[in-house]
């Protein structure tokens, strides 16, 4: 899950939020200041949290699913990171959108 916050004057903040099932709550994982949120930015956040957690001997992360906005950067992103790298191929049953977006979607799309 993904929040971005503006904590710098024309920057964007990245948050990534995991949902813990030993704690059953939402925990943060990555907060990545950036200048442009665009596709090589946010691989470098993700390449960069990757190393982190081999660094501390986590093993590779399978994650169940990815919940973003709406903008086609995040999943570009996620596919090229974490999927097949092709951005014409889904992540089958990995991508999700949320439910705020989803429903200014559909009210646009129906009226």
């Amino acid at each position: 899950m993904f929040d971005h916050l503006k904590h710098v004057v024309s920057w964007t903040s990245m948050v990534c939020h995991v949902y813990n099932l030993a704690y059953y709550k939402v925990m943060t994982i990555v907060i990545y200041d950036m200048k442009f949120e665009d596709i090589e930015a946010q691989q470098m956040m993700w390449t960069k949290f990757n190393e982190m957690m081999l660094k501390n001997e986590f093993p590779k992360l399978n994650f169940k699913g990815f919940m973003v906005d709406s903008a086609q950067t995040n999943w570009n992103t996620l596919k090229v990171v974490y999927g097949s790298r092709d951005l014409f191929v889904r992540m089958v049953d990995k991508e999700c959108i949320c439910l705020f977006y989803w429903t200014q979607s559909f009210e646009r799309h129906t009226k």
